[in-house]
């Protein structure tokens, strides 16, 4: 059977996007940026944009972590509820240098902190996730937000840096 073309550039082009094991700098050098991607929630797809910077915390094989994590519309969120909420909060949180327990070096978490711009009727959210080095050497964060005591209105969260 012969692969038309097309399918084999969409294949490959998935394949270029999966994580890449990567080992995180002790210092953080290079990740601190801005990183754009979306996040599913019940009410649908909304994008995301963050804007972190990493510090090291001294005798420690962990990353501090400060920013703003903004939440805007995306055309495939057009027709949920919050099909157009904008706003945003300030984040802190840590990313692991090295293994620790269950957790990988790239293991990452964040609170959220106080609103800057905070939507109507729209609650924010803590994540937990891992930042991986692409193939092509972005950086990436995927995980899940945490949202709520049960945690399961949203699901999947993917962000790429690509400003430092």
């Amino acid at each position: 059977m012969k692969t038309k073309p097309a399918i084999l550039t969409l294949v490959m082009s998935a394949m270029l996007g999966f994580p890449a094991s990567a080992q995180i700098p002790a210092t953080g050098e290079g990740i601190g940026g801005i990183y754009a991607g979306s996040y599913l929630c019940q009410d649908g797809e909304h994008g995301v944009v963050l804007d972190i910077a990493v510090s090291e915390i001294e005798g420690r094989t962990e990353l501090r972590i400060d920013g703003t994590l903004g939440i805007v519309p995306v055309l495939a969120g057009a027709n949920g509820a919050f099909a157009g909420v904008a706003g945003s909060f300030t984040i802190s949180g840590v990313l692991l240098t090295e293994p620790r327990g269950a957790n990988t070096a790239g293991h990452l978490q964040f609170q959220h902190e106080e609103w800057l711009l905070e939507p109507e009727g729209y609650g924010s959210a803590n994540f937990r996730g891992q930042l991986t080095r692409r193939d092509d050497g972005l950086w990436q964060i995927t995980g899940r937000p945490l949202a709520g005591p049960a945690s399961e209105s949203c699901s999947d969260m993917i962000a790429t840096r690509f400003l430092p």
